[in-house]
C-alpha cells in the first residue's frame, strides 16, 4: 500500500482574515503540513511493519488531543509572537512571548487556543 504525501489545501485558507498576535495564515498552513508529513512518516513505517495506521489505531478522544498538541508545539513553532503555555493544562494553549512569568499562566487573556474536531466545518 502506497500513502500518499498530503498538503494543506490553500483555497479553504481566508486570507482576508485579520488574525490577532502578528498572525499570519502561513504560520497555520505550515503548522499543517508538520503534522501532515509526520502522519505521512508515521503510518509509511507502521504500514511497512504490517501494522495499521496510527489514526486508525487510536480513539477519537485521543487523537483529538494529539492532533490540539502536536498543531500548538508547530503554531509556537512558526509563530512570531506566541509561545506555549507551559503551565500545565494551562489556558490558553499559545500566550504571547514575555507577558507571563516563565510563559506560564494557568488561565491567561493573551493567546490563542488550540481546539481540534472530528466535525465538518468545525
Amino acid at each position: 500500500m502506497r500513502i500518499e504525501r498530503a498538503s494543506p489545501d490553500p483555497s479553504k485558507f481566508n486570507r482576508s482574515l485579520s488574525l490577532p498576535f502578528n498572525l499570519r495564515v502561513e504560520d497555520f498552513e505550515l503548522a499543517m503540513q508538520d503534522v501532515y508529513d509526520f502522519f505521512h512518516d508515521v503510518n509509511r513505517l507502521l504500514i511497512q511493519k504490517g501494522l495499521d495506521r496510527l489514526d486508525d489505531t487510536l480513539r477519537p478522544a485521543i487523537m483529538s488531543g494529539v492532533l490540539s498538541d502536536m498543531l500548538t508545539s508547530s503554531l509556537a513553532k512558526h509563530s512570531r509572537s506566541l509561545t506555549q503555555n507551559l503551565h500545565f493544562n494551562g489556558h490558553p494553549d499559545l500566550v504571547v512571548r514575555g507577558r507571563y512569568p516563565k510563559n506560564k499562566v494557568a488561565a491567561g487573556t493573551d493567546g490563542v487556543e488550540i481546539k481540534t474536531t472530528r466535525k465538518a466545518g468545525g
